[in-house]
Protein backbone atom coordinates (compact mmCIF):
# COMPACT_ATOMS: atom_id res chain seq x y z
CA UNK A 1 0.00 0.00 0.00
CA UNK A 2 1.22 3.72 -1.02
CA UNK A 3 1.46 6.53 1.61
CA UNK A 4 -0.30 8.83 -1.04
CA UNK A 5 -2.20 12.26 0.66
CA UNK A 6 0.24 12.17 3.52
CA UNK A 7 -0.58 8.81 4.69
CA UNK A 8 1.70 7.43 7.66
CA UNK A 9 3.17 4.24 7.28
CA UNK A 10 2.00 1.41 9.16
CA UNK A 11 3.83 0.19 11.77
CA UNK A 12 3.01 -0.52 15.27
CA UNK A 13 0.40 -3.34 17.13
CA UNK A 14 -2.81 -1.45 16.17
CA UNK A 15 -1.91 -0.46 12.31
CA UNK A 16 -0.92 -4.02 12.51
CA UNK A 17 -4.38 -5.33 13.44
CA UNK A 18 -5.82 -3.31 11.07
CA UNK A 19 -4.00 -4.80 8.08
CA UNK A 20 -4.82 -8.43 9.84
CA UNK A 21 -8.36 -7.42 9.57
CA UNK A 22 -8.35 -5.88 6.06
CA UNK A 23 -6.61 -8.69 4.28
CA UNK A 24 -9.62 -10.90 6.00
CA UNK A 25 -11.85 -8.40 4.48
CA UNK A 26 -13.64 -7.82 7.84
CA UNK A 27 -15.24 -4.90 8.92
CA UNK A 28 -13.95 -3.43 12.27
CA UNK A 29 -17.54 -4.27 13.98
CA UNK A 30 -16.81 -7.62 12.64
CA UNK A 31 -13.70 -7.71 14.12
CA UNK A 32 -14.62 -6.05 17.14
CA UNK A 33 -17.96 -8.73 18.13
CA UNK A 34 -15.38 -11.74 17.35
CA UNK A 35 -12.97 -10.14 20.25
CA UNK A 36 -16.22 -9.36 22.62
CA UNK A 37 -14.67 -5.30 22.52
CA UNK A 38 -16.36 -2.36 21.91
CA UNK A 39 -16.36 -0.46 18.22
CA UNK A 40 -14.56 2.56 19.89
CA UNK A 41 -12.16 0.31 21.52
CA UNK A 42 -11.04 -1.50 18.02
CA UNK A 43 -10.88 2.53 16.30
CA UNK A 44 -8.93 3.93 18.96
CA UNK A 45 -6.57 0.66 18.81
CA UNK A 46 -6.05 1.18 15.21
CA UNK A 47 -5.80 4.75 14.89
CA UNK A 48 -2.97 4.79 17.16
CA UNK A 49 -4.66 6.26 20.24
CA UNK A 50 -4.39 3.35 22.53
CA UNK A 51 -0.51 2.18 22.38
CA UNK A 52 -0.63 -0.48 24.80
CA UNK A 53 -3.37 -2.79 24.92
CA UNK A 54 -3.87 -5.28 27.84
CA UNK A 55 -2.24 -8.91 26.68
CA UNK A 56 -5.62 -10.46 26.76
CA UNK A 57 -6.96 -7.76 24.74
CA UNK A 58 -4.48 -8.87 22.21
CA UNK A 59 -4.97 -12.22 22.93
CA UNK A 60 -8.41 -12.18 21.79
CA UNK A 61 -8.17 -10.05 18.55
CA UNK A 62 -5.23 -12.48 17.72
CA UNK A 63 -8.00 -15.49 18.35
CA UNK A 64 -10.77 -13.68 16.62
CA UNK A 65 -8.24 -12.89 13.55
CA UNK A 66 -6.94 -16.76 13.63
CA UNK A 67 -3.25 -15.71 13.32
CA UNK A 68 -0.63 -18.73 12.98
CA UNK A 69 1.88 -18.66 15.31
CA UNK A 70 4.44 -16.58 13.12
CA UNK A 71 1.84 -13.40 12.86
CA UNK A 72 1.03 -14.34 16.48
CA UNK A 73 4.73 -13.74 17.29
CA UNK A 74 4.94 -10.23 15.18
CA UNK A 75 2.10 -8.71 16.92
CA UNK A 76 3.63 -10.05 20.22
CA UNK A 77 6.95 -7.83 19.47
CA UNK A 78 5.11 -5.13 18.27
CA UNK A 79 3.13 -5.41 21.81
CA UNK A 80 6.47 -5.32 23.64
CA UNK A 81 8.08 -2.75 21.69
CA UNK A 82 5.11 -0.07 22.25
CA UNK A 83 4.76 -0.10 25.89
CA UNK A 84 7.40 1.64 27.64
CA UNK A 85 6.90 -0.22 30.76
CA UNK A 86 8.28 -3.62 28.38
CA UNK A 87 10.87 -1.51 26.39
CA UNK A 88 14.26 -1.20 27.71
CA UNK A 89 14.89 1.31 30.27
CA UNK A 90 16.28 4.65 28.32
CA UNK A 91 18.63 7.32 30.39
CA UNK A 92 16.31 10.37 31.66
CA UNK A 93 17.73 13.29 30.01
CA UNK A 94 21.10 14.72 31.47
CA UNK A 95 21.49 10.64 32.81
CA UNK A 96 24.68 9.50 31.83
CA UNK A 97 24.93 5.57 32.98
CA UNK A 98 28.39 4.75 33.80
CA UNK A 99 30.75 1.98 31.72
CA UNK A 100 29.87 -0.04 29.15
CA UNK A 101 26.63 -1.92 27.98
CA UNK A 102 26.90 -4.49 25.24
CA UNK A 103 23.35 -6.04 24.12
CA UNK A 104 23.82 -9.59 22.22
CA UNK A 105 19.53 -10.75 23.03
CA UNK A 106 18.64 -9.26 19.57
CA UNK A 107 21.03 -6.72 17.63
CA UNK A 108 24.27 -6.57 18.66
CA UNK A 109 25.09 -2.90 20.11
CA UNK A 110 27.09 -1.34 22.80
CA UNK A 111 26.49 1.89 24.81
CA UNK A 112 29.41 3.43 26.83
CA UNK A 113 28.59 6.46 29.15
CA UNK A 114 24.35 5.93 28.63
CA UNK A 115 25.51 6.94 24.43
CA UNK A 116 25.38 3.88 21.68
CA UNK A 117 28.97 3.59 19.83
CA UNK A 118 29.35 3.16 16.68
CA UNK A 119 30.76 -0.58 16.53
CA UNK A 120 32.02 -0.29 13.02
CA UNK A 121 31.51 -3.22 10.05
CA UNK A 122 29.46 -6.31 9.83
CA UNK A 123 32.78 -8.28 10.94
CA UNK A 124 34.12 -6.27 13.18
CA UNK A 125 30.30 -6.28 15.17
CA UNK A 126 31.01 -9.97 14.40
CA UNK A 127 33.94 -10.18 16.50
CA UNK A 128 32.13 -8.56 19.55
CA UNK A 129 29.14 -10.59 19.42
CA UNK A 130 31.20 -13.81 19.27
CA UNK A 131 33.02 -12.71 22.32
CA UNK A 132 30.17 -11.77 24.09
CA UNK A 133 28.20 -15.18 23.75
CA UNK A 134 31.61 -16.23 25.27
CA UNK A 135 32.22 -13.93 27.89
CA UNK A 136 35.06 -14.43 30.40
CA UNK A 137 35.95 -17.92 28.44
CA UNK A 138 39.01 -17.22 25.92
CA UNK A 139 38.35 -17.04 22.05
CA UNK A 140 40.96 -18.68 19.68
CA UNK A 141 42.34 -15.99 17.18
CA UNK A 142 41.56 -19.06 14.36
CA UNK A 143 38.11 -19.60 15.74
CA UNK A 144 37.63 -15.83 14.86
CA UNK A 145 39.22 -16.33 11.26
CA UNK A 146 36.95 -19.36 10.64
CA UNK A 147 33.49 -17.23 11.56
CA UNK A 148 34.88 -14.35 9.48
CA UNK A 149 35.97 -15.82 6.23
CA UNK A 150 35.19 -19.76 6.63
CA UNK A 151 37.98 -21.91 5.01
CA UNK A 152 39.37 -19.48 2.28
CA UNK A 153 41.02 -16.71 4.58
CA UNK A 154 42.82 -14.16 2.95
CA UNK A 155 46.49 -13.58 4.10
CA UNK A 156 46.18 -10.36 5.74
CA UNK A 157 43.47 -12.77 8.52
CA UNK A 158 45.52 -12.43 11.38
CA UNK A 159 46.52 -8.48 10.84
CA UNK A 160 42.98 -8.24 10.40
CA UNK A 161 41.33 -9.48 13.44
CA UNK A 162 44.13 -7.85 15.60
CA UNK A 163 43.20 -4.92 14.28
CA UNK A 164 39.46 -5.19 14.67
CA UNK A 165 40.09 -6.22 18.27
CA UNK A 166 41.99 -2.88 18.67
CA UNK A 167 39.74 -0.76 16.91
CA UNK A 168 36.74 -2.36 19.79
CA UNK A 169 39.25 -1.77 22.29
CA UNK A 170 39.26 1.65 21.85
CA UNK A 171 35.46 1.82 20.80
CA UNK A 172 34.86 0.60 24.40
CA UNK A 173 37.26 2.32 26.46
CA UNK A 174 40.09 0.86 28.05
CA UNK A 175 39.59 0.01 31.56
CA UNK A 176 38.79 -3.03 34.82
CA UNK A 177 35.45 -4.59 33.93
CA UNK A 178 35.37 -3.92 37.74
CA UNK A 179 34.81 -0.10 36.99
CA UNK A 180 31.97 -0.35 34.94
CA UNK A 181 33.94 -1.30 31.43
CA UNK A 182 34.13 -4.06 28.82
CA UNK A 183 37.49 -4.90 29.09
CA UNK A 184 38.69 -7.37 25.77
CA UNK A 185 41.74 -8.88 26.93
CA UNK A 186 44.52 -10.87 24.94
CA UNK A 187 45.52 -14.37 26.54
CA UNK A 188 47.84 -17.39 25.13
CA UNK A 189 50.78 -15.40 23.92
CA UNK A 190 48.22 -12.88 21.59
CA UNK A 191 46.32 -16.21 20.09
CA UNK A 192 43.00 -15.91 22.36
CA UNK A 193 40.68 -12.78 22.98
CA UNK A 194 38.72 -12.50 26.35
CA UNK A 195 35.79 -10.50 26.71
CA UNK A 196 35.03 -9.85 30.40
CA UNK A 197 32.37 -7.68 31.45
CA UNK A 198 31.49 -6.58 34.96
CA UNK A 199 27.67 -7.69 36.42
CA UNK A 200 25.13 -5.54 34.76
CA UNK A 201 27.39 -4.61 31.48
CA UNK A 202 25.90 -7.78 29.29
CA UNK A 203 22.54 -8.43 28.96
CA UNK A 204 23.44 -12.44 28.35
CA UNK A 205 25.04 -12.33 31.87
CA UNK A 206 22.25 -10.36 33.42
CA UNK A 207 19.33 -13.00 31.42
CA UNK A 208 22.06 -15.98 33.11
CA UNK A 209 22.13 -14.49 36.42
CA UNK A 210 17.99 -13.95 36.80
CA UNK A 211 17.48 -17.52 35.16
CA UNK A 212 19.20 -19.10 38.02
CA UNK A 213 17.60 -16.71 40.59
CA UNK A 214 13.84 -18.08 38.92
CA UNK A 215 15.05 -21.48 39.48
CA UNK A 216 16.42 -21.15 42.93
CA UNK A 217 12.95 -20.15 44.21
CA UNK A 218 11.05 -21.73 41.93
CA UNK A 219 9.77 -24.86 44.26
CA UNK A 220 8.44 -22.62 47.01
CA UNK A 221 7.35 -19.10 45.50
CA UNK A 222 6.13 -19.83 41.70
CA UNK A 223 5.38 -16.13 41.40
CA UNK A 224 8.39 -14.80 42.49
CA UNK A 225 10.21 -17.33 39.77
CA UNK A 226 7.89 -15.57 37.30
CA UNK A 227 8.77 -12.35 37.95
CA UNK A 228 12.24 -13.30 37.29
CA UNK A 229 11.41 -15.30 34.56
CA UNK A 230 9.41 -12.71 32.73
CA UNK A 231 12.49 -10.33 33.33
CA UNK A 232 14.68 -12.42 31.65
CA UNK A 233 13.08 -12.88 28.62
CA UNK A 234 11.97 -9.03 28.51
CA UNK A 235 15.70 -8.76 27.45
CA UNK A 236 15.59 -10.34 24.28
CA UNK A 237 14.79 -8.17 21.14
CA UNK A 238 14.88 -10.28 18.54
CA UNK A 239 16.88 -13.66 18.03
CA UNK A 240 20.80 -13.68 19.24
CA UNK A 241 22.80 -11.55 17.29
CA UNK A 242 19.87 -11.16 14.85
CA UNK A 243 21.92 -8.13 13.13
CA UNK A 244 24.71 -10.36 12.11
CA UNK A 245 24.62 -13.45 9.61
CA UNK A 246 27.96 -14.55 10.24
CA UNK A 247 26.83 -15.83 13.61
CA UNK A 248 24.03 -17.17 12.31
CA UNK A 249 23.93 -21.21 13.22
CA UNK A 250 27.09 -20.61 14.95
CA UNK A 251 27.58 -23.25 18.31
CA UNK A 252 27.67 -20.64 20.60
CA UNK A 253 24.99 -18.59 19.02
CA UNK A 254 22.84 -21.78 18.81
CA UNK A 255 23.50 -22.69 22.71
CA UNK A 256 22.48 -19.15 24.00
CA UNK A 257 18.95 -19.96 22.12
CA UNK A 258 18.59 -23.35 23.57
CA UNK A 259 18.70 -21.23 27.00
CA UNK A 260 15.87 -18.90 26.15
CA UNK A 261 14.02 -22.03 24.81
CA UNK A 262 14.56 -23.90 27.74
CA UNK A 263 13.81 -20.86 29.78
CA UNK A 264 10.65 -20.09 28.33
CA UNK A 265 9.02 -23.94 29.14
CA UNK A 266 10.20 -23.74 33.06
CA UNK A 267 8.98 -20.28 33.13
CA UNK A 268 5.47 -21.81 31.33
CA UNK A 269 6.11 -24.78 34.43
CA UNK A 270 6.29 -22.04 36.89
CA UNK A 271 3.19 -20.23 35.40
CA UNK A 272 0.99 -23.47 35.87
CA UNK A 273 1.85 -24.16 39.48
CA UNK A 274 1.02 -20.96 39.99
CA UNK A 275 -2.36 -21.16 37.98
CA UNK A 276 -0.98 -17.43 35.81
CA UNK A 277 -0.47 -18.34 32.16
CA UNK A 278 -1.43 -15.00 30.69
CA UNK A 279 2.41 -13.68 31.41
CA UNK A 280 3.96 -16.37 29.50
CA UNK A 281 1.66 -17.00 26.61
CA UNK A 282 3.44 -14.68 24.15
CA UNK A 283 6.61 -16.14 24.96
CA UNK A 284 5.42 -19.28 24.23
CA UNK A 285 3.69 -18.29 20.84
CA UNK A 286 7.02 -16.82 19.63
CA UNK A 287 8.99 -20.27 20.61
CA UNK A 288 6.78 -22.10 18.54
CA UNK A 289 6.87 -19.67 15.37
CA UNK A 290 10.33 -20.28 15.77
CA UNK A 291 10.43 -24.14 16.53
CA UNK A 292 7.25 -24.95 14.51
CA UNK A 293 7.75 -28.55 15.26
CA UNK A 294 8.85 -28.18 18.98
CA UNK A 295 6.12 -30.63 20.76
CA UNK A 296 7.56 -29.80 24.01
CA UNK A 297 6.71 -26.44 23.27
CA UNK A 298 3.21 -26.53 21.23
CA UNK A 299 2.07 -28.75 24.56
CA UNK A 300 2.82 -25.94 27.12
CA UNK A 301 1.10 -23.78 24.67
CA UNK A 302 -2.13 -25.64 24.19
CA UNK A 303 -2.33 -26.04 27.85
CA UNK A 304 -1.46 -22.41 28.99
CA UNK A 305 -4.19 -21.31 26.05
CA UNK A 306 -7.18 -23.97 27.53
CA UNK A 307 -6.05 -23.00 30.95
CA UNK A 308 -6.76 -19.33 29.66
CA UNK A 309 -10.09 -20.13 28.59
CA UNK A 310 -9.01 -20.46 24.99
CA UNK A 311 -10.25 -23.90 24.35
CA UNK A 312 -11.01 -23.98 20.04
CA UNK A 313 -7.26 -21.84 19.84
CA UNK A 314 -5.27 -24.91 21.73
CA UNK A 315 -6.70 -27.45 19.67
CA UNK A 316 -6.47 -25.26 16.62
CA UNK A 317 -2.69 -25.69 17.83
CA UNK A 318 -2.19 -29.33 17.81
CA UNK A 319 -4.34 -29.65 14.44
CA UNK A 320 -1.82 -27.54 12.75
CA UNK A 321 1.11 -28.85 14.75
CA UNK A 322 0.08 -32.49 13.71
CA UNK A 323 -0.33 -31.70 10.32
CA UNK A 324 2.92 -30.16 10.00
CA UNK A 325 4.38 -33.31 11.99
CA UNK A 326 2.75 -35.43 8.82
CA UNK A 327 3.77 -33.65 5.80
CA UNK A 328 7.12 -32.39 6.75
CA UNK A 329 8.20 -35.45 9.02
CA UNK A 330 6.37 -37.85 8.15
CA UNK A 331 5.49 -38.88 11.85
CA UNK A 332 2.50 -38.93 14.21
CA UNK A 333 2.06 -36.73 17.75
CA UNK A 334 4.09 -37.64 20.75
CA UNK A 335 2.79 -39.12 23.62
CA UNK A 336 2.94 -35.63 25.60
CA UNK A 337 1.62 -34.23 22.23
CA UNK A 338 -1.49 -36.58 22.36
CA UNK A 339 -1.82 -35.93 26.18
CA UNK A 340 -1.69 -32.49 26.11
CA UNK A 341 -4.42 -32.49 23.50
CA UNK A 342 -6.79 -35.25 25.69
CA UNK A 343 -6.36 -32.97 28.82
CA UNK A 344 -7.79 -29.76 26.75
CA UNK A 345 -10.35 -32.18 24.88
CA UNK A 346 -11.52 -33.30 28.80
CA UNK A 347 -11.04 -29.12 29.92
CA UNK A 348 -8.73 -30.85 32.38
CA UNK A 349 -5.52 -28.13 32.37
CA UNK A 350 -2.15 -29.03 33.65
CA UNK A 351 1.62 -29.57 33.11
CA UNK A 352 2.37 -31.80 29.95
CA UNK A 353 4.37 -34.77 30.68
CA UNK A 354 7.82 -35.42 30.30
CA UNK A 355 9.25 -34.34 26.74
CA UNK A 356 9.68 -38.41 24.64
CA UNK A 357 12.97 -38.35 22.98
CA UNK A 358 12.88 -38.61 18.94
CA UNK A 359 15.06 -39.85 16.39
CA UNK A 360 15.19 -36.44 14.73
CA UNK A 361 15.71 -33.30 15.90
CA UNK A 362 13.17 -30.70 15.84
CA UNK A 363 14.74 -27.80 17.09
CA UNK A 364 15.31 -24.58 15.25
Amino acid sequence: MGRENGEKPRYGIGPMIKRYREEQRATQRELAAAAGMSVGALRDLEQGRTRSPRWGTVEELAAALSLDPAQRAELTRAWRSGDPARAPRRPHPGERPPGVRINVLGPVAAWRDGAQVVLGSVRQRAVLGLMALQAGAGVHRDSIIDLLWGERPPSSAVAEVQGYVSRLRRILGDGPARAGHAELVTTAGGCCYRLNAGPGHLDLAVFGQLIREAREVARFDTAHACERYERALGLWRGDVAVDIDLLRGHPAAVQVARQRAAAVLEYAEAAERSGAYASVLPHLWELCAGEPVNEQAHAWLMTALAASGQQSAALQVFTDLRRRLDTELGISPSPVLAQAHARVLRQQTGPPAPAVQRNSSHGR
